[in-house]
């Protein structure tokens, strides 16, 4: 029951975290969009056995997550975040996606209407 308790309560605090450094307040649809994605990212990129998951032999743990352990398989059900990983992934990729997003404005111009009046 108390490694349930960790586990959401870990959980609570990683997002608790992200969402005052995102600044809930002035969010606006990409804001959101870049969120979702990093997310989504953070954890498809989690399981890819090569880059996102490692296994400790000495102890037999596992730890998920890239570029930081953000997630640790302890064996049966005892699943722990570490530290603050899961944060340090989030802004990692909502970053990436946020540079892309610059450099993909700059690349391609907007086409406006022009008004043939």
């Amino acid at each position: 029951m108390f490694d349930v308790i960790n586990l959401l309560l870990g959980l609570v605090v990683n997002g608790l975290v992200i969402a005052v450094l995102l600044n809930i307040n002035k969010m606006n649809s990409q804001k959101i969009k870049l969120s979702i994605l990093s997310l989504i990212s953070t954890i498809i990129i989690a399981i890819i056995p090569i880059l996102g998951y490692r296994v400790d032999n000495d102890f037999g743990h596992y730890y998920f997550g890239f570029p930081a352990d953000a997630l640790v398989y302890r064996g049966g059900w005892l699943f722990t975040f570490a530290s603050f990983g899961l944060i340090f992934n989030f802004f990692f990729f909502y970053w990436i996606f946020k540079l892309i997003l610059k450099i993909w404005k700059l690349m391609v111009p907007i086409k406006r209407k022009v008004n043939d009046s």
